[in-house]
């Protein structure tokens, strides 16, 4: 016959181990959550918005031109490329939080 101390033992270890399926299965929601927060269109908005702006208010040397040199096409096309690297990297990150 189980005395009553063996039952309160095991009555606590299935209370613990309980309490930790459901923390388990809390922090998923809570990481599942937050990720389709962060990789909301409008806080990707927002984080690159603030990268450009604290891109902008830095004390970066600006660069000079030589004489006579022109805007090229390819300079462009890096700068959308690598907005849109920001972009899928702060959504990559979003996913991994």
């Amino acid at each position: 016959m189980p005395s009553s101390l063996d039952y309160q033992i095991e009555q606590a270890k299935q209370d613990l181990k309980l309490h930790k399926l459901a923390v388990k299965v809390r922090s998923k929601s809570v990481v599942s959550t937050t990720c389709d927060r962060l990789a909301s269109p409008a806080v990707l908005g927002f984080a690159v918005g603030t990268g450009f702006f604290i891109g902008k208010m830095s004390d970066r040397p600006k660069k000079v031109k030589a004489p006579g040199e022109k805007k090229s096409p390819t300079n462009v096309v890096i700068k959308i490329l690598r907005v849109f690297a920001g972009v899928q990297s702060a959504s990559s990150f979003a996913k991994h939080l």
